[in-house]
């Protein structure tokens, strides 16, 4: 989800207590304000008392799987109402959800056969239904399978569904997936974006099935993937306003049992100083990557009265518009001059000024602390800030400085790099810091801030002319939306994350070998290699891991620190109020 960022502005202990007094006019959206009450005598049990959760953003969808492209990562707010096969726990490995038990290699439910095929058996748990109250069946996982693999509306040519044959139910709690080629993640098929949800039938199949005569733009908008959502979740949603908040209820026939809080608040906000005078005026109870309030935390040492959950959380990012009929600056197409713009960024002054110093620098999309580091060394080109370096490889590409101190071609003065972003104060910071950077250098820059509104118009997102200021996922994701098949475009609905429409056919040979290789010291040796490509084409410029900070009441427990690849509520269903 977008961070909630204190905008750097001093904010008093005095400021807060009288914010605190005025909240319910300073805009923290909700529902209406009740009545005074009298205070119980005994604190109000988990099952009584509302959790309240304040978040960046609202999504334009809650599925799991939504068939749009938004521009920010919403895992928190699309956890709660949703369940899949498995989920991943704080250890970054997966658990059965839905399943009763994971399939196991080389055993009758995960069959590898001689030309490289496979077959995967799942087992339901037993008696799973939707949040309507109708069974969840294999064969809402044969429909989702159909929905997905179509081609009409843009998820055909992302993983898993291009490593998919087809999909079959066996009775009304097993499944078969028949693969054209071997998959690693066939097991768990909830790792982010290669989730494979379940859809329901009984209210999607007449809509799916009109597509031929319908269209398939009155799929995409059919209310099911916003306000009419049913899931499988352990919250199903009651009331959803939009603009405003989300209010969710705990569903009994969760798969791994009933969560313990009856009721969830998912109130929207981007503003800071709203969120930091909620925690501490006790009207929220957890804000998911909240970054570091000075405020919040010395108050809290001071009282116990909550803790941030430091997790690394998303990969911060450069991406250049590599597709010549939106660039504007066209020298930005050779290596040479993208290579020379990333000695300009001086990745730590970055981390230090916005980021308050609680991000991690990086020189690719994999941290080396994951499941994929060993394959990231010295082989791997690093950019350093380094101005001569800058201008020797803006000499090389043809560019030299004019008397005026910017670079000029044989035509004359570049044309101005566009440095844009969305309106996350974060973002608008680093574009800002990146064109005063950029302009000293001696590039011409100009700024564009993509309004709020917009930020998940994955078609916006995709036709910036110059370079992107954006976070994304990392890993196995941002390895994933560098292939050629995530290029967003009219064709595929705007779908997918490689904004810049970079393409490497060497690359893309590697990614399909990384998603078919079971060994895992050959998919190490995969990743090492499309890193080094990556950082010598250098479509985008790796800067930084968040350090999300989620901060949590100390009255709630349950929320912990997890893997990057986890969910920070993948366990939900077990927090409580203490």
């Amino acid at each position: 989800m977008g961070a909630l960022r204190w905008d750097g502005a001093h904010l008093s202990l005095n400021g807060i207590l009288v914010a605190t007094l005025t909240l319910t006019g300073c805009g923290l959206p909700g529902p209406a304000a009740k009545g005074p009450e009298k205070a119980p005598t005994t604190a109000p049990s988990s099952e009584a008392r509302t959790l309240v959760a304040l978040v960046g953003q609202e999504p334009s969808s809650i599925a799991a799987r939504p068939l749009t492209t938004g521009g920010t990562s919403l895992s928190f707010q699309q956890r709660l109402p949703n369940a899949l096969l498995t989920v991943i726990d704080a250890q970054g490995s997966p658990r059965p959800e839905l399943l009763e038990n994971l399939p196991a290699l080389n055993t009758s439910s995960w069959q590898v056969f001689p030309d490289g095929t496979m077959q995967t058996t799942y087992t339901l748990r037993p008696n799973l239904s939707w949040h309507d109250g109708q069974p969840l069946t294999a064969d809402d996982f044969v429909f989702s399978w159909r929905v997905y693999s179509s081609p009409d509306l843009g998820q055909a040519n992302q993983v898993p569904m291009t490593h998919i044959a087809d999909v079959a139910a066996i009775d009304r709690q097993r499944f078969t997936i028949n693969w054209k080629r071997s998959y690693p993640d066939a097991a768990s098929l909830s790792y982010p974006n290669r989730e494979v949800p379940a859809l329901p039938q009984h209210i999607l199949g007449p809509a799916f099935d009109g597509i031929a005569t319908s269209g398939r733009e009155s799929f995409v908008s059919n209310a099911y993937w916003t306000h009419e959502y049913v899931g499988l979740g352990p919250y199903r949603i009651e009331r959803w306003q939009s603009g405003s908040f989300i209010d969710l209820v705990r569903f009994e026939g969760y798969a791994l049992g009933a969560p313990k809080i009856g009721r969830v608040e998912m109130r929207f906000g981007q503003d800071a100083n709203i969120a930091v005078v909620s925690l501490l005026s006790g009207a929220v109870h957890i804000v998911p990557s909240l970054d570091s309030s000075e405020v919040v935390r010395e108050e809290w040492s001071r009282t116990n009265g909550g803790r941030f959950l430091d997790t690394l959380s998303s990969f911060i990012f450069v991406s250049f518009q590599l597709r010549p009929e939106y660039a504007t600056l066209s020298a930005s197409l050779d290596p040479l001059v993208r290579r020379a713009i990333a000695h300009m960024v001086d990745k730590q002054t970055l981390v230090d000024t916005i980021y308050g110093g609680q991000a991690v620098v990086t020189e690719t999309p994999v941290w080396s602390g994951s499941q994929w580091g060993p394959a990231v060394d010295n082989s791997i080109p690093a950019y350093r800030h380094d101005l001569r370096a800058s201008e020797g490889l803006m000499n090389q590409a043809g560019l030299s400085k004019g008397a005026d101190g910017f670079y000029r071609g044989a035509d004359g003065r570049l044309s101005p790099l566009e440095v844009v972003s969305t309106a996350t104060p974060d973002k608008v910071q680093l574009s800002e810091v990146l064109a005063d950077w950029f302009k000293a250098a001696g590039l011409d820059t100009s700024r564009r801030t993509i309004p709020s509104a917009q930020s998940q118009d994955n078609e916006v997102r995709s036709t910036y002319p110059g370079v992107l200021a954006v976070s994304g996922s990392g890993g196995d994701s941002a390895l994933t939306n560098l292939g050629s098949a995530a290029i967003p475009g009219p064709n595929n609905r705007w779908v997918g994350s490689n904004r810049g429409g970079w393409s490497s056919a060497e690359y893309d040979r590697l990614l399909s070998a990384f998603n078919t290789t079971l060994d895992r010291g050959e998919r190490v040796g995969q990743v090492r290699n499309m890193l080094r490509i990556a950082s010598e084409e250098l479509p985008v410029i790796s800067l930084a891991f968040n350090v999300g900070k989620n901060a949590v009441v100390t009255e709630l427990q349950g929320p912990g620190r997890a893997a990057p690849e986890a969910n920070a509520a993948w366990n939900i269903h077990e927090w409580e109020f203490q």
